[in-house]
């Protein structure tokens, strides 16, 4: 029952690993390996027969097989030319011989799902490209989801302000997608509920990969709100969002540990989640060109101011801003040369950076200054103005909440199995950051309505600002949420890891649940990209989270407590 196989290492180390547990691990990280040596092939062109490993003769062929067929599926929408093809399907043929040889007894489920990833393959990259078929029916599905999702998120708030209803209007739509479909799969009808959660998976990609776009707004508008602040509060509230992160990462994780000893729930295997689909030159090109377009204009309009009308001219400079915000996060995710991306920083702290020197140009060209071109980036609609371009993109936070209801059904299983884990975890977490912030800043002497805007920051973006408002925070004020959440999480996308570690937290369920509860989607997909069996989760309670700290917002008796901690009653 026991075996040993031993795995090099590039460094040559070497690590031997044994039981049914070394099983998983050395099954894991070959089935991650030849994912990632499929994404290379159809993004970098590189041979498969160069970039795919050996497989262990330990592993399962019909994990081999799955993991060969799921990532065929995914990766095979955007592998671009008949080379990269042809170097691919003669491999997967290679992939089943190998797991044959391993495991002749099951060579039947083996073939099934080569052949599906070979006409998977065949269909996507036929010819010279992408079928095209594929490509607008993708394209026609992603608008229609992403148009239902704004007119659901449009009609449910305009109804909540008619019944003046302070909860977040985005939060009791999630509940309702969730309740549907979980009612579609109790009555039976899970055939229709997949068909609504296949139907809307290309919208719900779209808000995935562009995610960081729709919450840097007041990161990059941070001047005008530090502008407000007493320098003397700047370097408390730093003190407060660098020292809350590891507090409430080690507060989260030691109650997730208690939870496990009492209920004994043991982790079950998972499949591999299968990555978003990278960044190309062609992004990079098309908003390079809606920039440059939308810098002439405004240079042209800044020379002579009759030559467009005003219209055109704020249509042009939000265009540039766009385009600037767009471009930052584009060259952040990889798309600069090699020797500049091995130094640049965090993707969301390029994507402010490029926005705010594109605030920077369009203030000089106006002559307005620098904080006038932060002015038009973010207008949220003041006395009549136009939108900007941080108005538009945070126009989509209402959807990101909205689409938390079909990632939360997509991980019922896990839910109903680590209950205790994760709901104990949401509702303590949530309720012990809030209170502890509140705490800490009326201890440090923060003025009340500052501490407010900071207790939401271990709360993703799209609820914290809702969350500040139920709180009583000034809308001055709610930027400064608004990044207290980013820069926490970015605080513990390059430490929880570490942390983690010296607190000698081990168990994925554990370092999973205490990531998502102290730094959110940021530090979530620090720790996915190296630790994939903790990434169910976070994605779990990235969300669940969120909604405990929503819902103690709203109970009144939480909030005025909240309120009398602070010191505003």
């Amino acid at each position: 029952s026991h075996f040993r196989t031993t795995i090099r290492r590039k460094d040559t180390t070497h690590r031997t690993l044994r039981g049914e547990s070394g099983k998983h691990i050395v099954q894991n990280m070959w089935t991650q390996a030849v994912r990632h040596a499929i994404r290379a092939t159809s993004s970098k062109l590189v041979p498969l027969t160069q970039a795919l490993p050996k497989m262990p003769a330990t592993c399962s062929p019909a994990n081999v097989a799955a993991t060969v067929s799921k990532q065929a599926a995914v990766t095979g929408r955007h592998v671009m030319t008949s080379a990269t093809k042809t170097s691919l399907l003669p491999q997967i043929t290679t992939v089943g011989t190998a797991a044959r040889l391993a495991a002749p007894a099951a060579p039947s489920g083996i073939a099934q799902s080569l052949q599906a990833a070979r006409r998977c393959m065949s269909t996507s990259a036929a010819g010279e490209g992408v079928d095209t078929a594929t490509v607008v029916k993708t394209f026609l599905q992603m608008g229609a989801g992403m148009v239902g999702f704004l007119a659901a998120d449009k009609a449910l708030k305009q109804l909540m302000a008619d019944l003046k209803v302070t909860f977040p209007a985005p939060l009791i739509g999630m509940f309702g997608i969730f309740s549907g479909l979980c009612a579609l799969s109790a009555a039976g009808q899970q055939g229709a509920a997949d068909a609504v959660v296949g139907a809307m998976r290309p919208a719900l990609r779209f808000v995935q990969r562009w995610l960081p776009l729709f919450y840097v707004a007041p990161l990059v508008v941070l001047p005008l709100a530090m502008a407000a602040i007493k320098p003397e509060d700047l370097g408390k509230v730093g003190l407060l969002v660098c020292a809350g992160m590891p507090i409430t990462l080690f507060a989260t994780a030691g109650l997730v540990v208690a939870i496990r000893r009492l209920t004994s729930v043991t982790m079950l295997p998972m499949d591999p989640t299968p990555g978003l689909p990278p960044f190309n030159k062609m992004h990079l090109a098309l908003w390079t060109a809606l920039g440059a377009a939308g810098l002439t204009g405004t240079v042209v309009a800044a020379n002579d101011p009759s030559s467009l009308g005003e219209e055109q001219a704020t249509a042009a400079q939000t265009l540039f801003l766009l385009s600037s915000t767009v471009g930052g996060l584009l060259v952040g995710s990889g798309l600069a040369p090699p020797a500049v991306a091995a130094v640049l920083p965090h993707p969301v702290i390029v994507t402010a950076a490029f926005a705010n020197a594109a605030c920077a140009l369009v203030g000089h060209l106006t002559g307005g200054g620098y904080f006038s071109g932060m002015h038009a980036y973010l207008t949220k609609g003041k006395d009549g103005k136009a939108w900007g371009a941080g108005d538009w993109l945070m126009s989509f936070l209402g959807v990101v909440v909205l689409s938390f209801g079909f990632h939360i059904y997509g991980q019922r299983a896990l839910l109903v199995r680590h209950k205790f884990e994760v709901l104990g975890c949401a509702a303590g977490s949530a309720l012990f950051s809030l209170m502890a912030t509140v705490a800490a800043g009326r201890a440090v002497q923060l003025p009340p309505e500052l501490s407010l805007a900071l207790a939401p920051r271990s709360v993703t973006v799209a609820l914290a600002m809702p969350m500040a408002e139920q709180l009583g925070v000034p809308p001055e004020l709610i930027p400064v949420c608004a990044a207290a959440v980013v820069m926490t999480g970015l605080i513990g996308a390059a430490t929880c890891q570490r942390l983690l570690n010296l607190g000698s937290f081990a168990d994925p369920v554990t370092r999973g649940l205490a990531t998502a509860g102290s730094c959110h989607g940021l530090g979530t997909a620090a720790l996915a990209a190296k630790e994939p069996a903790a990434l169910p989760f976070c994605a779990l309670a990235y969300g669940l989270i969120g909604i405990a700290g929503t819902v103690w917002a709203s109970v009144p008796p939480v909030n005025a407590a909240l309120r009398a901690l602070a010191g505003a009653e």
